[in-house]
């Protein structure tokens, strides 16, 4: 998946119960049972994959602009950063060159087509499309809501939005086990929810006076 494309492939793959459980307390058994999987994939669809991955938090699931957004927000290329390693000159390298010869001071020089023999403008002028705007975690509070025999009813969300004073700025989302709010491109909450919830009668009010959305989410 890249920022032009929507194409992506999502894979199952099947581990024994307790092999899972195991590889759960030991990172190198983890690794292990990703690379076995990686191989597997490799030799049924004839591709080569990259080495290196991300173990997610959040579950991939839902419509495929929310999968993107959260996707794209971990993808990383570590191919460019070492080879950016290797060209330039390392803090030690300036320090230990620096020592053995205190009169010299090691120039950093750019490749000759690197080298414009025209001056720049010192300001660069960047377009509002450029600008991302980072979108704030607001602080919520997640409680089980019980009968009198303390069996669960429904789940209750109630989170804080300074500044909000419109519940038409708030998008909110909810599926049967998470749920995600984004207001205003201020604030952005993603949660998994600790049980099954029955979206058809889920309900969410907006308080103005406190700026506060209150979800109501009754267990299935």
């Amino acid at each position: 998946m890249s920022e032009t494309s929507d194409v992506y492939t999502v894979i199952d793959v099947a581990y024994n119960p307790d092999v899972l459980q195991a590889a759960e307390k030991d990172h190198v058994k983890k690794d292990q049972l990703i690379q076995i999987a990686m191989k597997c994939i490799e030799e049924q669809l004839q591709i080569t994959l990259s080495q290196f991955y991300h173990i997610t938090t959040f579950k991939i699931k839902g419509n495929i602009q929310r999968m993107k957004k959260n996707l794209m927000g971990i993808q990383s290329d570590p191919t460019d950063l070492r080879e950016k390693i290797r060209k330039e000159l390392t803090l030690e390298q300036i320090k230990s060159s620096t020592v053995s010869n205190p009169d010299h001071f090691p120039q950093l020089l750019l490749p000759k087509d690197q080298v414009s023999s025209e001056k720049g403008c010192l300001i660069e002028e960047i377009s509002s499309t450029e600008i991302q705007v980072e979108m704030k975690k607001p602080a919520y509070e997640l409680k089980m809501v019980a009968d009198q025999n303390e069996k669960p009813l429904k789940i209750e969300l109630k989170v804080e939005l300074p500044g909000i004073n419109s519940v038409s700025l708030c998008d909110l989302h909810v599926s049967e086990d998470d749920l995600l709010i984004e207001v205003s491109e201020k604030y952005r909450l993603h949660l998994n929810l600790p049980e099954s919830v029955d979206t058809e009668t889920t309900t969410a009010k907006f308080i103005k006076e406190k700026a506060t959305l209150i979800v109501t989410m009754p267990l299935v």
